[in-house]
């Protein structure tokens, strides 16, 4: 990205509240303001802080634009090299890959009409042309999911879609390290769902063969370990019998030799 001076900028008359997007932000611009912000107020912090974060979220579009690309492009083991080597877990590419597939998103980035959301971005992907081409002519950065569902006129299997669709984005990482018995097992799943027992909206549903499937493996693990010491004492009793035979033959040599046995050409 390139860099340029706040200062550049002419001066904006500003009320004494925080101004609308709309009003005191330019989604055109593509540059991030670096200075620090001379005229301490409200509105020019808001101004240079809401400027930089819609920098942010275009160039997150342009990842997302260029990550699909690459997937068109490259042979599917460069592809999977490429992410490898960027550290793009499989949620992290769906979100980048459904947004940057739709040619129509740019349209909007060029024009300075990108929604900030990235949940706002994959919605108007979900749209048919004819209900993309409504949104379009109301559309700017700040513009609600609600707006954009009510002029769009988004069909019940369409909302499901996107609702269902954005929840299998969630991801939970657990460090499979850690978890080193059932009881640790149990004291997360215990932990999670307190956590989660507090949001009205999400109700939690726990495989119950989960608990079996933890022992059988817990299980595995005991025996996969006893048959590891039993194979290292074995080992060790081999180690230490080949040593007591190796000692005795010594000393046969020795006594022999000293007894005046040994054998002469």
């Amino acid at each position: 990205m390139e860099i340029h001076n706040l200062t550049e900028r002419s001066t904006l008359s500003t009320p004494n509240t925080v101004p609308t997007v709309q009003k005191f932000l330019n989604p055109l611009i593509v540059k991030l303001e670096t200075l620090e912000v001379k005229d301490k107020t409200v509105e020019k912090y808001y101004q240079q802080i809401k400027s930089n974060f819609y920098c942010s979220v275009k160039a997150h579009y342009l990842i997302a634009r260029d990550l699909f690309d690459a997937k068109t492009n490259l042979k599917t083991p460069d592809y999977q090299r490429l992410v490898e080597q960027l550290g793009f877990t499989g949620t992290t590419q769906s979100k980048y890959l459904k947004v940057g597939a739709d040619i129509r998103l740019w349209k909007l980035f060029e024009v300075g009409k990108l929604p900030m959301k990235w949940t706002n971005q994959y919605l108007l992907t979900t749209l048919t042309d004819e209900q993309f081409e409504k949104v379009e002519k109301i559309i700017d950065p700040e513009t609600t999911a609600k707006k954009i569902a009510d002029v769009a006129q988004i069909t019940k299997e369409q909302k499901d879609n996107v609702v269902n669709t954005l929840l299998s984005l969630f991801e939970i990482k657990i460090d499979k390290e850690e978890i080193k018995s059932l009881s640790v097992f149990e004291k997360l799943v215990d932990r999670v769902k307190t956590a989660l027992s507090k949001i009205p909206k999400i109700q939690i549903n726990l495989d119950e063969t989960a608990k079996d499937k933890m022992t059988a493996y817990e299980d595995k693990i005991k025996k996969l370990e006893l048959k590891a010491i039993q194979k290292a004492e074995k080992e060790k009793a081999e180690k230490e019998k080949k040593a007591k035979r190796k000692v005795q033959t010594e000393i046969n040599k020795s006594v022999v030799e000293n007894l005046g046995l040994g054998v002469t050409a």
